[in-house]
């Protein structure tokens, strides 16, 4: 018999009920009851659907009638959770039509930041802090909401007096991502125009693997920590283009090879490259019983990275599992490699800050660095 297997989702809390969302976007959320969770928990591929059933039975004492997990599993496989033939031909399907586009449009316009292209200007441009004197090869700026951390954005893209052709957007997975790097071949749309991507430098970079960077194109409909760069990439440098990449995994091995072929292709160029990274995640939003100060921690890896120490600032954060989750611990580990290779020798920290999100007792923290 069929054994079904529900595939990744986030699940949150809501009010007495759970909050289902699709990393991948392909399908709306969905606000189930405890018991259709608990149904949804069994399809591990482990069951067929006598043994859901049962299973089922076992642990609360309900009964589940065939009619009613068939039912469930037509409502699954209509939203395409289930990782079945279905949700697989809507996958292709949808990965076609992402790659043929002209551009991508922006997902947080109008709400992350302004729609408007005059208030979008004013917004960033009263950002901007300092004397433009800083040459980098490289920076360091968060994705935090923007209203946020507004003045770490606006201090590191200030001091910047460069005029890149091409700007390299090293971001984070926020979504589900198969492969451990990946490049989106597709312009950028902003507010403040199109942002071109080096569609010839994506497919002289793929050539060079032996997996399909391309293949996680659907991760980047969503993903702030590329699409908040474009904004001050397209006000600040009009005539560059982009290569919008993501370091989702790897070992340092691996990583090292990555930094090797992306360097390889745009050493002989005027290049920028950003690692668009947050610090630390804490407290109960993230799994912990209370939120803290998490400052130590991220002082000790931003030295390391100033240092330009990429192994060392990995190996921390691996020590004991990342325990305070700073999310660019193989971003940041390409980045360093890169501009390493592109004759950087330092980095300089800019800002650091952290926010307190008190409804839920949580805090994420964010630096502004440059490297040079």
């Amino acid at each position: 018999m069929n054994k079904p297997v529900v595939r990744y989702l986030n699940v949150q809390p809501f009010q007495d009920r759970f909050l289902i969302s699709d990393p991948l976007g392909l399908t709306e959320p969905l606000i189930v009851t405890r018991e259709l969770l608990f149904i949804m928990s069994l399809m591990d591929g482990s069951r067929d659907e006598r043994e859901i059933r049962a299973e089922f039975f076992k642990r609360t004492g309900l009964l589940l009638s065939e009619q009613e997990l068939k039912e469930v599993l037509e409502l699954l496989d209509k939203n395409y959770l289930l990782l079945n033939e279905n949700f697989a031909k809507k996958l292709e399907t949808l990965r076609e039509e992402a790659l043929k586009r002209d551009k991508k449009p922006p997902f947080h316009a109008g709400e992350a930041y302004p729609k408007d292209p005059e208030e979008l200007e004013k917004f960033i441009d009263g950002s901007l802090e300092g004397e433009r004197k800083e040459r980098a090869v490289g920076i360091l700026v968060p994705h935090m909401d923007l209203r946020v951390a507004h003045s770490t954005y606006g201090k590191v893209y200030g001091s910047l007096d460069v005029d890149p052709e091409l700007v390299l957007i090293l971001g984070v997975s926020h979504y589900h991502h198969e492969m451990p790097l990946s490049v989106l071949p597709v312009d950028l749309e902003t507010p403040l125009g199109i942002l071109e991507v080096d569609k010839e430098l994506a497919v002289r970079l793929n050539d060079l693997f032996d997996f399909d960077l391309f293949h996680d194109v659907l991760s980047y409909e969503r993903e702030h920590s590329v699409e908040f760069q474009t904004i001050f990439v397209k006000r600040l440098f009009p005539e560059a283009k982009a290569l919008p990449m993501i370091i989702s995994y790897g070992e340092p091995e691996q990583l090292e090879e990555f930094a090797d072929k992306i360097a390889s292709l745009i050493k002989d160029r005027d290049v920028l490259v950003i690692s668009s990274v947050d610090m630390s995640h804490v407290g109960k939003k993230f799994g912990d019983p209370a939120s803290y100060d998490p400052s130590d921690r991220d002082r000790e890896y931003l030295s390391l990275l100033e240092e330009m120490k990429s192994e060392e600032a990995y190996r921390l954060l691996a020590s004991d599992g990342n325990r305070t989750r700073i999310d660019g611990q193989f971003t940041n580990y390409v980045f360093l490699e890169v501009i390493k290779r592109l004759g950087a020798n330092s980095g300089k920290l800019l800002d650091y800050d952290i926010y307190h999100e008190e409804p839920t007792d949580s805090k994420v923290s964010y630096a502004g660095m440059v490297f040079s």
